[in-house]
């Protein structure tokens, strides 16, 4: 494995990582960073715990130089200063992270960073660096507070994702105002149809990770299987703590645990520490627990001890399938504590190590079912492994800073579980009942319907503010809200068919984040599908966004 010393970064870089307890970079920096120094377009399906904000971070920083003095006081407006970097996310939540992180790095290399649309006092039009989503980018474009002319590079993170919450459109925008030379980077967890056209148009001669070749010959028969619990960054030690409290069998070897780094491995080794816990090596069976150096590999512990080892916990995300296969290949009670936002990726690596991924419950203590209960249940199971939930992950991510996922779960379930029963004649019952129906049912809708709401990009509206007035006003599950695709002065959104008109009634003339609000079936969709072309534009009388 490669040193980052290895990859030709600057030394204000390499100090910088230095402080963070960084020295080797995983497969996916070591493949891009020398490539975007040279400032060659990139295209790389990865997700979160790839070390993805750091591979696109550093390899774009190096080649960035801070502004000499007479630029700062050059022709530039006051208080102005050119954009050089524009790093689109999919949500506000996922900039301030991606900012954050990136902020030390910036800072060595004497560029400012921001975030548009954020909680940052530095205005977008104030920095080198901005990280934003493209609708509020377009916002700010929009109202001449920022211009793109001098971009070089523009960072497109988690494309399948900002496409799946419907800002897809703006982001072709923003390409549209940038400079035709300027660098292109696309990071993507899924290479859907839409992020895959638009890399086509819109990003010539870049390189690819993995390489085609890889991606033709990483798949095959599953050697095995990997357990994962779902856990934010909080509660990482609560849930550890619970899973070294289950007893083994006298002179087993302790569990290994692994972490990303040294300095983070003997952060944990203090933390349990403190709980009581005893630390000791991996051979010795009256500690409770190993904790691993962040190279360390299961083969070589194993050497070093007497007898077996112990059970194997990643405390963070293997960063890719060398790291996966060298820390648990062979430990059939392997298991990982993974984000939510990191899921995808484990999911990726494990598939790229041969691997299954499974969930793994935690040790709780059972309580008596009921049959209510169990129905419940069953409709949430069946969601979690037959609906594509990733999006609302990403929703929910930020109340995993201050909630357990346990407590975000149990408040969802009430608000599911207390819902009135649906105003129509046809749909009896408690909901109890309708859950224990959809329980036996166990399909996905069977249709979907379009609608029309009347708010757009322009009114600064997301999709979480329309997935919030639909279920707030007509009472119906998020599992019935499908697709959102936001465009300028009005939004799309596709419903359960079967809830369509409820949700109509209940949202038509209402307001979402202070403007009135019009909600039909989307007539401009059924009538292209009726004619089989394109359709005019929406002759709507709309008033002008507030100031």
């Amino acid at each position: 494995m490669a040193d980052f010393k290895d990859l030709g970064l600057r030394e204000e870089l390499l100090s910088a990582l230095e402080d963070e307890d960084l020295e080797r970079p995983t497969a996916l920096q070591e493949a891009v960073i020398p490539a975007l120094r040279r400032g060659t377009n990139v295209v790389a399906r990865t997700s979160a715990g790839a070390g993805k904000t750091l591979a696109y971070g550093l390899g774009v920083l190096d080649r960035l130089q801070a502004r000499g003095d007479d630029d700062a006081n050059g022709e530039a407006d006051a208080g102005a200063v050119p954009l050089r970097l524009l790093v689109l996310t999919a949500t506000g939540e996922a900039a301030d992270h991606v900012a954050l992180s990136l902020f030390p790095y910036a800072q060595a290399v004497g560029l400012s960073i921001t975030v548009a649309g954020g909680s940052w006092s530095t205005a977008a039009s104030g920095a080198e660096v901005l990280v934003t989503t493209a609708s509020d980018l377009m916002g700010a474009v929009r109202s001449s507070a920022l211009k793109l002319e001098d971009v070089q590079t523009i960072v497109i993170d988690s494309a399948a994702t900002i496409a799946e919450l419907g800002d897809w459109e703006s982001v072709d925008a923003v390409l549209d105002l940038i400079p035709r030379d300027a660098q292109r980077v696309v990071f993507s967890p899924a290479f859907t149809l839409q992020v895959q056209d638009l890399v086509e148009r819109r990003v010539k001669r870049a390189l690819s990770y993995p390489a085609e070749s890889v991606l033709a010959e990483e798949r095959g028969s599953t050697s095995g299987s990997v357990g994962y619990v779902l856990v934010s960054e909080r509660e990482k030690i609560d849930v550890l703590a619970r899973q070294l409290r289950e007893p083994r069998d006298a002179g087993d070897s302790p569990p290994v645990i692994f972490c990303r780094s040294d300095d983070r491995a003997s952060d944990l080794a203090e933390a349990l520490s403190i709980r009581g816990f005893v630390v000791g090596s991996s051979g010795d069976g009256d500690a409770d627990v190993a904790i691993a150096l962040s190279d360390a590999t299961r083969e070589e512990m194993e050497k070093d001890s007497d007898g077996p080892l112990g059970q194997t916990i990643s405390f963070d995300v293997p960063a890719d399938a060398r790291t996966l296969t060298s820390r648990h290949a062979g430990d059939v009670d392997a298991v990982i504590l993974v984000e939510p936002r990191e899921l995808p990726h484990l999911k990726e690596v494990a598939g790229q190590a041969l691997l299954a991924c499974r969930p793994v419950p935690l040790p709780l203590d059972p309580s008596p079912a009921t049959a209510r209960l169990t129905a419940f249940r069953n409709e949430v199971r069946r969601s979690i492994r037959e609906e594509d939930i990733e999006a609302q992950m990403l929703v929910l991510e930020p109340l995993l800073d201050e909630f357990s996922a346990v407590e975000v779960a149990a408040a969802l379930a009430s608000l599911l579980r207390n819902r009135q029963p649906a105003r129509a004649p046809e749909q009896a019952g408690t909901p109890a009942q309708a859950l224990t129906a959809s329980a036996e049912a166990g399909a996905p809708p069977a249709a979907w319907s379009r609608l029309f709401v009347g708010v757009g990009s322009r009114d600064e509206i997301r999709p979480g503010d329309i997935v919030g007035a639909i279920a707030g006003e007509s009472n119906i599950p998020g599992t019935k809200i499908g697709k959102i695709e936001i465009r300028d002065s009005f939004s799309i959104v596709e419903v359960d068919a079967g809830v369509a008109d409820t949700v109509i009634r209940a949202v038509n003339g209402t307001t979402i984040k202070g403007r009135s609000v019009r909600v039909d079936y989307d007539r401009g969709a059924d009538r292209a599908r009726r004619t089989g072309g394109a359709m005019p534009p929406r002759r709507t009388e709309r008033k002008p966004p507030r100031e």
